[in-house]
């Protein structure tokens, strides 16, 4: 098996990003399962399933809309610092918040995932959201540090040893790389306002749905599962 991933020195373009993406996409399915496959080349309609899912499960109020809605704030702004630094195995990115944890990423769509199941306010869509939470980003963290180990070797090594999986680090004992900067165009590359509109769009649904269901006054609270009552 060949590495087919160049790692340019300075801050690489959106082309040769995608180019690798692809290298790495080839490389991985020599050895992936038929479930991981799956998961990675349909993750975006599993995204989509699970938004649905989640606007038809959620039992959202007020009072949880506004405690939610702090956390998918931070962690929406914690994966826009995040998606300016990352060129997807193109170059190791230390720098930013990859100064700090390994999987800046992972931690903000926990945080989002925090926010979103807050908001929602139904005790078996956390408890669902919580298990799958515990097992996806389990195995996603384990791959993840698997390939990246592959790619860069003792350059991953090195900054493994200085720095935390999830939470962070606020010194960190990895030297950053001077040449790695932040840049807008890498963030929208990298989704991040696509993502920012899904998860707002989750949230205004939520804000519907708790209109319409306090006008037509549906006592849902001993058939769902709520975990903060109904106002009045």
């Amino acid at each position: 098996m060949s590495q087919t991933v160049t790692t340019p020195g300075t801050m690489p373009d959106t082309e040769t990003i995608r180019e690798n993406n692809e290298a790495v996409d080839r490389l991985v399915d020599g050895f992936e399962s038929r479930v991981d496959r799956f998961l990675r080349r349909h993750r975006g309609k599993l995204h989509l399933l699970a938004f649905l899912l989640a606007v038809a499960w959620a039992t959202p109020n007020l009072v949880a809309i506004l405690l939610g809605l702090p956390l998918v704030i931070v962690g929406l702004g914690l994966r826009t610092w995040a998606s300016g630094y990352l060129a997807k195995n193109t170059s190791l990115c230390t720098a930013g918040p990859y100064a700090f944890c390994r999987h800046p990423m992972y931690l903000a769509n926990l945080i989002i995932l925090a926010g979103v199941l807050v908001a929602g306010n139904n005790v078996y869509m956390t408890g669902t959201g919580v298990v799958l939470a515990i097992a996806v980003y389990a195995f996603a963290i384990r791959r993840e540090e698997a390939l990246l180990d592959y790619l860069f070797g003792e350059d991953y090594a090195r900054y493994r040893r200085g720095t935390s999986c999830l939470l962070p680090w606020f010194t960190s004992a990895h030297p950053l790389n001077a040449e790695e900067h932040f840049s807008w165009a890498l963030a929208w590359y990298n989704g991040i306002g696509e993502q920012t509109g899904g998860v707002m769009l989750l949230i205004l649904l939520f804000a519907v749905k708790t209109v319409l269901l306090a006008h037509f006054g549906i006592n849902y609270a001993a058939t769902y599962g709520l975990w903060l009552p109904p106002l009045g």
